[in-house]
């Protein structure tokens, strides 16, 4: 090793050995155990709707920053072992509060303790977020070094090694700022690929990075890895040490957690799971039922502990969405908090220097507040500070806030210049459930809600999002899910009725990723609409709708939901919509694991069903077979309105209750069974149903139904050439074409004789 990295070596492991580890004792409450769950991505891409790999799908979240490509475990150690002669460039990839943070600090610590990655010399932790990091023109600009003397000899030395033997962490790729001077340091890391002439082609490289912000690394990096979360029996033992062994007060959380939505979908992240335990712990073991009232109470949690801890005052905290509700004592502090939190979202800013405060006549002190943290910057060993919020959610809650105590004109003024930003949503959706969208006018203020439910300037706002929404200008930000989100947060009915109206009461969230919460506010919205004249159109195609989404739908969902997502026991939940709808008429449920226990509940709501038209079933794991085919009888017999069914792509071993539902039905006008593995005993079975008035029959496909001989062509002609009196369209395998022209040509001339409309073969 080059004498000159051995000296900044001891350095460096003096320096991240300082580093104080948390407790379950700090607030917010952190696991004292570190728990990294890692997988390694691979480039084969996955469909939301069929993944079959276990733990692929506990991976996929239904969120935005999940990964669909192919995934397999892989332990800390072994993330440089598959790159082969590729650079090592690893991209460490996971959603907000998923711990890569500290899993990058982790990195560095345990290299300094010896038990880490070895190979390399020296380990460099950059936090990009760090103001200095966009000053960066050299390397010794970078180096967490208070000695400038030995920042140069450092520099020199790696540049005659042209890096080798150098890891560099570099965390926060999506909190970098995005106008980095041309002639910044960073540029020549990452940004371009490394080149054999570049003076640091042999060091390698970590970068951590939310999914969504990183898919420019993505064609130079040699591998990806995802930091996972806490799975569910992590979880519960998180909070067994958060509550202090306390068994039953662990269960009534889990209990609170399953029932409500809103945090049952993101407590695998280890920060919201630390937020929720708080908001448990500080509200009587209650938790809210919004994003806004979870924030809400963290933030009034962290006024209380001020007032207790700092100032010695048991005084109510009040609503921190009414400054003036507050005890004096915190009442300046939060009001500059909720105008620095502000002014970070108008300038795209999570972080903020003494000069940001300076600027807005902010003390430094506000930072004892426990809400914005002061973070030593490592590049300057402490020498700098700078200040970032709790979490990102805290800031766009307090900007919100800030946005609230305008003037009603200046409100909307600032949403019109937000718009399209990258944490509009998230600001609109806390200003939605601080102010239930009721900003008005001041001549429309004056008037009873009654003549004026929601005031001309949030119109013309909601007007923007749902206009801009279905020019697709917007189309990496679903602006018209968080309206809807929105609308959920502010409970008014009448406002969903206007939405509904500008839709044309056809709401297409189709390939857009919902997660539980989405899909109570979907159903929500659906709901508050049901009351309305008009019908109702719902497309949730490829959303990845898990499980618990279809629950939640159900809770709300009074219309027609058309969705194709991963649901693999959504039967019953689906059961649930249709029993609590009287207008439901098509239903999409294709390439969804429904399996047979699902099918059994469908169809048992849908037997008493008098709306539905539309039911397709197509690729959803189902065995129809003479021992469970009887569900499907009792829907055929029942339902009175059932005009297409497909079942394509699933497994049909008989046709005996299919074709004895055909036999009694009246209204069933198409039906599906290609690529549905029959044989000439069921092309048999299926024969002696077919006496009603189905205008469309396929039994084709390309493999799926290989198994159907001319022989059994021939036993579905005889029987069509005196039933059947409307079929005039028939789907045949494609490896029958020869033969089925010679017998259903001479069916059609037996139809004609006896009275019948002849059948166009589809091949």
């Amino acid at each position: 090793m080059n004498h000159k990295l051995s000296s900044y070596r001891d350095y460096l492991q003096s320096l991240y050995r300082a580093q104080v580890s948390t407790s379950a004792t700090q607030w917010p409450p952190v696991p004292t155990k570190k728990i990294f769950k890692l997988a390694m991505i691979q480039k084969e891409e996955i469909q939301r709707g069929r993944i079959d790999d276990e733990f692929v799908r506990l991976t996929i979240r239904g969120k935005i920053d999940d990964i669909l490509l192919q995934k397999t475990p892989v332990n800390l150690t072994n993330i440089f072992s598959e790159i082969g002669d590729r650079r090592n460039f690893v991209l460490i990839e996971g959603a907000p509060g998923s711990g890569k943070s500290t899993l990058a600090l982790h990195i560095c610590q345990e290299w300094a303790k010896r038990k880490l990655f070895q190979e390399f010399d020296i380990a460099i932790l950059v936090k990009l977020r760090d103001p200095l990091v966009r000053e960066a023109i050299t390397i010794s600009d970078l180096l967490p070094c208070t000695n400038k003397a030995m920042a140069n000899e450092t520099e020199t030395a790696i540049m005659s090694l042209y890096g080798k033997g150098v890891l560099w962490v570099l965390d926060g790729w999506d909190e970098l700022s995005s106008d980095l001077p041309r002639d910044s340091i960073i540029n020549k890391l990452i940004r371009p690929d490394m080149s054999r002439e570049s003076p640091l082609h042999e060091s390698a490289v970590i970068v951590t990075s939310r999914p969504s912000s990183s898919a420019k690394l993505h064609p130079r990096v040699s591998s990806r890895v995802e930091v996972l979360g806490f799975t569910p029996h992590e979880l519960q033992q998180y909070f067994k040490e958060c509550l202090k062994g306390d068994s039953q007060a662990v269960q009534t959380l889990l209990e609170r957690i399953r029932e409500n939505p809103v945090v049952e979908g993101s407590c695998y992240l280890p920060l919201n799971a630390s937020i929720v335990v708080n908001c448990f712990l500080s509200d009587n073991h209650s938790l809210p039922t919004s994003n806004h009232g979870i924030f809400t109470s963290l933030v009034q949690s962290s006024l209380k502990r001020y007032l207790q801890d700092r100032l010695g005052k048991t005084t109510p905290v009040g609503d921190i969405t009414s400054p003036d509700s507050l005890p004096s004592e915190i009442r300046t502090q939060t009001i500059q908090m909720c105008q620095l939190a502000y002014h970070g979202i108008e300038q795209n800013k999570a972080t903020f220097t003494d000069g940001d405060l300076a600027a807005l006549r902010i003390p430094k002190e506000i930072s004892n507040v426990g809400l914005l943290q002061t973070v030593p910057s490592i590049i300057s060993n402490g020498h700098l500070v700078y200040y970032c919020f709790l979490h990102l959610s805290i800031q766009e809650l307090l900007a919100a806030i800030h946005i609230s105590l305008m003037s009603p004109k200046q409100q909307i003024s600032v949403f019109q210049k937000l718009f399209g930003s990258p944490r509009f949503s998230a600001v609109f959706q806390f200003y939605a459930g601080i102010t239930k969208l009721r900003t008005s006018r001041p001549i429309l203020s004056l008037l009873p809600r009654f003549l004026c439910p929601v005031p001309a300037t949030v119109f013309d706002l909601v007007r923007k999002i749902v206009k801009t929404e279905k020019e697709k200008k917007y189309r990496e930000q679903p602006l018209l899910l968080s309206l809807i989100n929105c609308l959920y947060e502010a409970e008014d009915s009448r406002l969903c009725v206007f939405v509904a109206n500008l839709l044309n009461h056809n709401l297409d969230l189709d390939y857009t990723t919902m997660n539980p919460i989405d899909c109570l506010s979907v159903g929500y919205f659906v709901s508050a609409c049901s009351n309305t004249s008009n019908g109702f159109t719902l497309s949730l195609s490829n959303c990845s709708i898990d499980d618990q989404g279809c629950k939640f739908l159900a809770r709300g969902l009074c219309k027609c939901p058309n969705s194709n997502n991963d649901i693999p026991t959504a039967g019953i939940h689906i059961a649930e919509i249709i029993e609590n709808t009287s207008s439901i008429s098509k239903l999409n449920l294709s390439y969804n694991a429904i399996g047979n226990n699902g099918l059994c509940t469908l169809c048992e709501a849908l037997s008493t069903n008098t709306s539905l038209k539309t039911l397709n079933l197509a690729n959803c794991s189902l065995t129809i077979s003479d021992d469970n085919g009887a569900a499907l009888y009792q829907l055929l017999n029942t339902n009175n309105s059932l005009e297409y069914l497909d079942l394509s792509g699933n497994t049909v071993t008989s046709c005996r209750h299919i074709a004895a539902g055909l036999a009694v039905n009246k209204t069933l006008r198409r039906l599906h069974l290609d690529d549905c593995e029959l044989t000439d005993q069921s092309i048999e079975e299926l024969s002696t149903g077919l006496i009603n008035k189905i205008k469309t029959l396929d039994i084709g496909g390309i493999w799926g139904n290989d198994s159907i001989t001319e022989d059994g062509m021939k036993t579905l002609a005889r029987h069509l050439t005196t039933h059947c009196s409307e079929l005039t369209r028939l789907y045949i395998p494609d490896h029958l074409i020869s033969c089925s022209m010679t017998v259903f040509r001479d069916a059609n001339k037996e139809r004609k004789r006896n009275g019948l409309p002849e059948i166009n073969y589809v091949y």
